[in-house]
């Protein structure tokens, strides 16, 4: 199976994402179909040997709307921005159009004046309006109701034809009906101001989703187009990012983008990694270190070596994570999708009611049944209801990439909200995963020449180790300017540590023994929570290293936000308990369960949530993976294991845990900004209905279509720009 995105074209409601999602999903070797109409995409999984993109795209040509396949997801990109801007150039012309058009219209009607063939030339210039102007609601919406989907446009198309060839029939035979004033009942300026309004609605909205795709375009943007390559012979050439292969030496000038990944190989310099972590300090770059692509270099000049380039760099990974988490779905969007499948029939349904309970009250009836029936279908769109959740969800989830917060989709970050208990790991989660030697105790029966070859050996021991404890030992002896000095045999065995002989001596690096003269110092450094090294010669504790996992700076402040936004800590690890009981101290967590196997925590995860929590796991090792995959939410430190990232909902880029709070609260304001969005959308169509049928008529209230089509365009733009909140909310 294989899984794209694809961009979508002409789509102009709710009903009309329907509509494709449908037709994608009916056909042969498609395993299943997501549209999101706020970003116009559709994303499909299907089955190679049975179907392709080009054929999907055919079957969507023929419903009446445009998919894009092309080899580059930036190439569809840029034709898709392409075509919605050839597309809002148009709509903006037939505005203005309409409006010079419908203006004249409505005031000669409003205002009554009169002169010879007034009411031919007004019916001439609305048919401009309805066939120029409104020629697109025509088309699609007559292929809508082909296809039995109708949609936002069919409304727009029924109810201005209604009104147009009901005015027309009365200027042709204007004594045929009943009329109420002078001359017969007309219309025309009903039909003229739809169309300008639902066209300077789709302007408006067009523009307005413009905005909420803008942080996905934003990191595309971070991607330099040319590289400068360090050729053999040591001269420099400018290629395409394209070109550049893995292995290249690129050079990179100081205030440049870097084009790939990979590490520094000359060259000293800071580098803002702030699109990546969120954090503005620049971090400095020396050989070895590895560089992002899509940071900015500070002010030296570095050199470094492509090794991740095109499609596998971590900048190209956080587009693909932002495109595929803001084309899913949340929950709450199914149900709103439910009813949007059955909102325009129920519509058609209750304007055909309006009309014949008016027209049934007799003859001098007939214009006023005409009148509600076309405001009820002109004021009933979709097209809020079906932007309520989507532009919402795209907003908070590019919001959420700028700040280093990676979502997977949109059902995790509406879980997200919801959480009241994390569980996080210990090592490299809350503290640096990078001990530290913090004290040392040497025998006193060492001479000063014998303790510093026990240093050289230990070192020499331990840089060839995969011990988790040798980095600390070996930055420790590197610091006291040891030179190491390599045993003359050395294995390493689980669990117990590293053997190596010297001289005929046997030497043993492993596990506190307490027994000797170290014992008391190891038993205190145990109880507070240190790690313990021995080196042992012969059996016997000849010199002893207290080592130190030590905690994030960020760890105290962001475990006391959590609590303020009322989301109980756990502290899940695999360590000892006076060591994680420590640790939680320092933190401040007050809830630790340690000694967890990867079995254990994925236990403890499943008990809190049949106690009835919402559980969020944070970790950044193989073995926090089956709780990861546990918990209703799962979020993984950047930075750590590639297989906890993939199995995380949520990535915190650069293992900024800082992040994780102004997450949550992302998440609940995006969820409340959904809310906001349904609840408007829904009010308005249960108030805006009834006013349009004209149940409050005998109280002379009545709503004309002309303002009912400028109420619909109205609610769109509103939802739109509600949900444009999110780029502006206080995260506090």
């Amino acid at each position: 199976m294989k899984k794209n995105q694809f961009p979508i074209t002409g789509m102009m409601c709710a009903v009309c994402a329907g509509t494709v999602e449908k037709t994608a999903a009916a056909q042969p070797g498609v395993n299943s179909a997501s549209v999101n109409f706020a970003n116009a995409s559709l994303s499909i999984e299907w089955n190679p040997a049975e179907t392709s993109p080009e054929i999907v795209a055919e079957a969507i040509r023929k419903a009446g709307y445009d998919m894009i396949v092309v080899e580059s997801e930036e190439e569809a990109v840029e034709e898709k921005e392409q075509k919605e801007l050839a597309h809002y150039k148009s709509i903006k012309h037939l505005t203005a159009l309409a409006w010079i058009l419908t203006i004249p219209i409505a005031t000669i009607c409003m205002f009554h004046i009169h002169f010879p063939g007034e009411n031919w030339i007004i019916a001439a210039m609305t048919a401009i309006v309805l066939c120029v102007c409104g020629a697109g609601f025509f088309r699609r919406g007559i292929k809508a109701i082909i296809a039995k989907a109708p949609s936002m446009d069919s409304l727009v198309a029924l109810s201005t034809s209604v009104s147009f060839l009901f005015s027309l029939f009365c200027t042709i035979w204007p004594d045929a009906l009943p009329h109420s004033g002078e001359g017969p009942d007309l219309y025309y300026e009903g039909a003229a101001m739809i169309i300008a309004f639902v066209l300077t609605g789709k302007l408006m909205e067009t523009r307005s989703r413009h905005n909420t795709g803008l942080a996905l375009k934003a990191l595309m943007g971070l991607q330099p187009k040319e590289a400068v390559v360090v050729m053999p012979d040591g001269s420099t050439v400018c290629r395409p990012i394209s070109e550049i292969q893995s292995g290249d030496r690129l050079l990179v000038r100081p205030g440049e983008r870097i084009p790939v990944d990979g590490p520094v190989v000359s060259g000293l310099s800071a580098v803002d990694e702030s699109m990546l972590t969120g954090e503005p300090i620049k971090v400095e770059k020396k050989v070895g270190d590895p560089l992002v692509a899509g940071t900015v270099n500070g002010s030296g000049i570095i050199e470094m070596k492509a090794e991740k380039v095109g499609a596998n760099t971590e900048l190209s990974r956080i587009i693909r994570a932002v495109r595929e988490a803001q084309g899913s779905k949340a929950p709450v969007q199914k149900l709103v999708d439910r009813i949007s499948a059955i909102f325009v029939p129920t519509v058609f349904a209750i304007a055909l009611i309006t009309f014949c309970v008016w027209a049934a009250m007799g003859t001098q009836y007939v214009s006023l049944a005409l009148l509600t029936s076309v405001s009820v279908l002109v004021i009933a769109c979709p097209c809020a209801l079906g932007l309520a959740t989507p532009t919402a969800m795209m907003v908070g989830i590019g919001r959420g990439a700028r700040m280093g917060i990676l979502v997977k989709d949109a059902a995790a970050l509406e879980r997200l909200a919801k959480v009241n208990l994390l569980a996080i790991d210990k090592t490299g989660t809350i503290t640096e995963g990078h001990p530290r030697v913090v004290s040392a105790s040497f025998s006193s029966h060492l001479s000063p020449d014998e303790m510093e070859l026990i240093k050289r050996l230990c070192y020499g021991a331990e840089s060839e180790s995969v011990h988790p404890l040798s980095e600390a030992l070996c930055d420790y002896f590197n610091g006291l300017g040891v030179v190491p000095l390599l045993p003359e045999s050395s294995s390493y065995v689980a669990g117990k540590g590293i053997f190596f002989t010297h001289d005929n001596k046997d030497f043993e690096i492993g596990i506190p023994s307490q027994k000797g003269e170290f014992a008391d110092d190891e038993q205190v450094w145990l109880n507070q929570g240190l790690g313990v090294v021995e080196v042992r010669c012969h059996g016997e504790a000849i010199a002893v290293f207290a080592v130190e996992d030590t905690l994030r700076e960020d760890a105290r402040p962001t475990i006391d936000l959590l609590g303020q936004i009322g989301i109980e800590v756990m502290l899940l690890t695999g360590d000892r308990l006076a060591t994680a009981q420590d640790v939680a101290n320092r933190a401040g967590i007050t809830k630790v369960v340690a000694q967890a196997t990867p079995e254990r925590k994925q236990e403890v995860i499943q008990h809190e949530m049949k106690a009835g929590k919402i559980v969020a796991m944070a970790g950044d090792g193989i073995n926090d993976t089956t709780a990861l995959a546990s918990a209703d939410v799962s979020v993984a430190m950047g930075g750590g294991s590639d297989i906890a990232i993939e199995t995380a909902q949520l990535t915190l880029a650069g293992g900024n845990l800082s992040a994780l709070p102004k997450a949550v609260l992302l998440a609940r304001a995006t969820l409340r900004v959904i809310r906001e969005n349904l609840f408007w959308a829904f009010i308005y169509n249960v108030i805006g209905i009834p006013l349009a049928a004209g149940v409050l008529y005998s109280a002379g209230i009545l709503l004309n279509p002309m303002f009912a089509s400028a109420a619909m365009a109205l609610s769109s733009v509103c939802v739109v720009l509600n949900s444009l909140r999110l780029n502006k909310i206080k995260l506090k």
